[in-house]
């Protein structure tokens, strides 16, 4: 009895090499750069825009309940640098977007 249940964890360790290095597919160095790359800006992405709502709210909420919403929009230096990343993200997304079509297109 105790040999055939070392043979079967003998047998079920060699299963699992078989699966793991012989039938599975592995990704390749590269595509896991690529991957990493896009899930780094996807972060970033997805972190600007929380911090901007963030941002807009908490900034919405304050004017409301002191009254001066344009004053203070203005005489925010908060606003000029949103704007500023902003504008920054969109040029990365469409410098990316441009060297991946030309990437392409060779």
């Amino acid at each position: 009895m105790a040999d055939k249940k070392k043979n079967s964890f003998f047998t079920s360790l060699q299963e699992i090499k078989k699966e793991l290095f012989e039938r599975s597919v592995w990704p390749t160095r590269q595509d896991v750069m690529n991957q990493t790359v896009v899930v780094i800006i996807l972060l970033i992405l997805a972190s600007a825009f929380l911090g901007a709502a963030d941002y807009i709210v908490t900034f919405v909420v304050r004017a409301l309940l002191d009254g001066s919403i344009l004053g203070s929009l203005i005489s925010s230096k908060i606003t000029l640098v949103l704007v500023l990343a902003v504008v920054v993200l969109f040029v990365v997304y469409f410098a990316i977007r441009y060297m991946r079509k030309n990437r392409y297109n060779r």
